[in-house]
C-alpha cells in the first residue's frame, strides 16, 4: 500500500494528529487503570463475591481479544480514522454504563462494550505509518509511554477519588465523562484515510473466535458452581474447543485472515508467543486477587492489609512506574546479556514477586516490594518480546503477526481471569465470614493457590525463553549500539 501524504486542505488538521493521539493514549491508560483500585468497592456496592467481581476485568480482556483483530481488519477495509472514532465511542459508552449501572450484570456488559479501548493503540500505529512514516517509530514509543503513565495515573487517581468522594458511580463517571468529550476531538482533528475497498473482512473467523472464547470462558466460570463433570460445564468447553480448532483451520484457507496462520508457521514465533501467553496470565490475572487481599480486613477474615481504595491506587501506581522502568531499560538489559536471557530474567522476577505472596505477608513494604519486582520483570520481558516477534515475522505480514502476539497476550489474561474467578468462587472461608448475609469470602488458600500457579507458569516461561535463540540485535549489538538514538531505545524498550 502506498503512503498517502496529507493533502493541502488537511494540513491544518494533520498538525494536531500527534498531540491528539498522545493525549488519547493517556486517557486510554487512565480508563484501564482507574477500575483496578475500585474492584473491592464494586464488590461491596453490588454485593457480589470476589470471584464474581474478577469477571469485570476478564470479560473486558475477552472483548479485547475478539475486537482488536477484527477492528484492525475493518480499519484496512474502511479506514483507520473511522475505526479509531468507533473504538473511542464504544469505550466511552462502556465506561458510562459501568459508572451508572444499577445492577452488576450491566457492569459486565459495560466492560464488554469498553473492550475495544485496546484497539486504539494498533489503530494509532497504523495511522502514524500512513501519515507520518518517517517518524512513526519514535512517536509510537511516546504513545506506549503515555499509555503506561495513564495506567499508573488511573490507578492512583481512581483510588484517591474514591477515598475523597466515597460515591462509586460518581467516581467511575469522572474518566468516562472525559472520554465522551474526546469523541468530537478525534473525529475532527485526526485526518481521514480512505482504506482499501477491495479488502474483504473475515466475518466467519471473527464469529468462530468469539464462539470459541465464550464457550471456554463460560465453561471455566461454571466449573466451581455446577461441578466440573456437569453438562453445563463440559458442553461449552467442548463447543469452545471445537470452534477454536475450526478457527485455525479456516484461517489457513482464507485470503485475508483474522489471524495469519501461514505467517506464523513460516517464522520462529512459537517460543515468543508461548512466553507472552504464560507471562500475561500473571500480569493480568494477578490484579483482582491482589486488590482483594490488600483490602481484606485481617480482623474479620484472618488475612489482608485492610488497605483503602486510595492506598491501593497508590500502590498500583508505584508498581506501574516500575513496569515502565523495566520497559525503558529492557533494551540495555538485552544488549548486555542477550535477548533470550533478558526475557528469562524478566519472567523469573515475575515468578519471585508473585511467588512471594504465597507466604501472605502483612507488611505493606513487603507487598509493595514484591509487586514492584514483579512489575519490573514484566516490563523487561514485554519490552523485548514485541521486537523479537516483528523481527522474525515476514515483512509483508509484520502487522498481522504483531496483532497475533497482542491477541495471544490478551487471551492469556482472559484465561487467567477465568481461572482466578473459578478459584475465588470455589475456595471459601468456612462460615462465609462474620456477616451471614454477605457474599461468600475467599479463603487465604484461594489466593495462595492462584499466586503459586502464576509463579510456576513464569518459571516455565523463563525456561521457554531460553529457546528464543539469538536475535539480529544480539548478533550485531556492537555495531548497532552506537547507531541507536535515545528515541530508538525508547521504541525498542516499549511494551505493546
Amino acid at each position: 500500500m502506498t503512503v498517502q501524504p496529507l493533502a493541502a486542505a488537511d494540513l491544518r488538521v494533520g498538525r494536531f494528529l500527534v498531540p491528539v493521539l498522545i493525549t488519547l493514549e493517556l486517557f486510554s491508560g487512565l480508563i484501564q487503570g482507574w477500575i483496578v483500585p475500585l474492584l473491592g468497592s464494586v464488590a461491596e456496592h453490588y454485593r457480589v463475591s470476589g470471584g464474581a467481581v474478577s469477571w469485570v476485568l476478564t470479560v473486558g480482556l475477552l472483548s479485547s481479544a475478539v475486537s482488536v483483530p477484527l477492528m484492525v481488519v475493518l480499519a484496512d477495509r474502511f479506514g483507520r480514522q473511522k475505526l479509531l472514532v468507533i473504538a473511542v465511542v464504544l469505550s466511552a459508552v462502556g465506561s458510562v454504563l459501568i459508572a451508572l449501572a444499577p445492577a452488576f450484570p450491566l457492569v459486565l456488559l459495560g466492560a464488554v462494550i469498553q473492550g475495544p479501548v485496546a484497539a486504539c493503540l494498533p489503530l494509532e500505529m497504523a495511522l502514524l505509518k500512513h501519515f507520518r512514516p518517517e517518524r512513526a517509530n519514535r512517536i509510537i514509543g511516546y504513545l506506549v509511554g503515555m499509555l503506561t503513565i495513564g495506567v499508573a495515573l488511573g490507578a492512583v487517581l481512581g483510588g484517591v477519588a474514591m477515598d475523597a468522594i466515597g460515591n462509586l458511580p460518581v467516581v467511575q463517571f469522572l474518566p468516562a465523562a472525559v472520554l465522551v468529550l474526546f469523541i468530537p476531538i478525534v473525529w475532527r482533528l485526526v485526518p481521514r484515510d480512505s482504506g482499501d475497498a477491495t479488502r474483504s473482512v473475515d466475518w466467519l473467523g471473527a464469529t468462530t473466535l468469539g464462539i470459541a472464547l465464550v464457550g471456554v470462558m463460560y465453561g471455566l466460570s461454571e466449573g466451581p458452581v455446577s461441578g466440573w463433570g456437569s453438562l453445563t460445564v463440559l458442553l461449552p468447553l467442548v463447543i469452545g474447543g471445537i470452534a477454536l480448532v475450526g478457527f485455525f483451520i479456516a484461517e489457513s484457507r482464507v485470503s485475508t485472515p483474522l489471524v495469519d496462520v501461514k505467517a506464523l508457521k513460516g517464522a520462529r514465533l512459537l517460543p515468543a508467543l508461548v512466553v507472552g501467553f504464560l507471562a500475561s496470565m500473571a500480569l493480568f490475572g494477578n490484579q483482582t486477587p491482589t486488590v482483594l487481599y490488600f483490602t481484606a480486613d485481617p480482623g474479620a477474615v484472618g488475612y489482608g492489609l485492610a488497605g483503602s481504595a486510595g492506598l491501593v491506587g497508590i500502590v498500583f501506581g508505584v508498581t506501574a512506574l516500575f513496569s515502565s522502568a523495566g520497559a525503558f531499560l529492557s533494551y540495555r538489559v538485552a544488549k548486555g546479556i542477550g535477548s533470550r536471557f533478558a526475557v528469562a530474567v524478566g519472567c523469573l522476577c515475575i515468578a519471585v514477586g508473585v511467588g512471594g505472596m504465597v507466604f501472605a505477608p502483612r507488611e505493606l513494604l513487603v507487598v509493595v516490594g514484591l509487586g514492584a519486582l514483579s512489575a519490573f520483570g514484566s516490563g523487561i520481558a514485554f519490552g523485548i518480546l514485541p521486537g523479537l516477534v516483528v523481527e522474525r515475522a515476514p515483512e509483508t505480514s509484520a502487522a498481522s503477526v504483531s496483532g497475533v502476539y497482542n491477541t495471544t497476550r490478551t487471551l492469556g489474561g482472559a484465561l487467567a481471569g477465568a481461572f482466578v474467578a473459578s478459584i475465588l468462587a470455589a475456595v471459601l472461608l468456612s462460615g462465609g465470614g462474620a456477616d451471614a448475609s454477605a457474599p461468600p469470602v475467599p479463603a487465604l488458600g484461594a489466593f495462595q493457590l492462584i499466586w503459586g500457579v502464576f509463579a510456576g507458569l513464569n518459571v516455565v516461561a523463563a525456561a521457554v525463553a531460553l529457546a528464543l535463540g539469538r536475535s539480529r540485535a544480539d548478533e550485531a549489538s556492537a555495531s548497532s549500539t552506537d547507531q541507536n538514538s535515545p528515541d530508538d531505545a525508547l521504541t525498542i524498550g516499549a511494551t505493546s
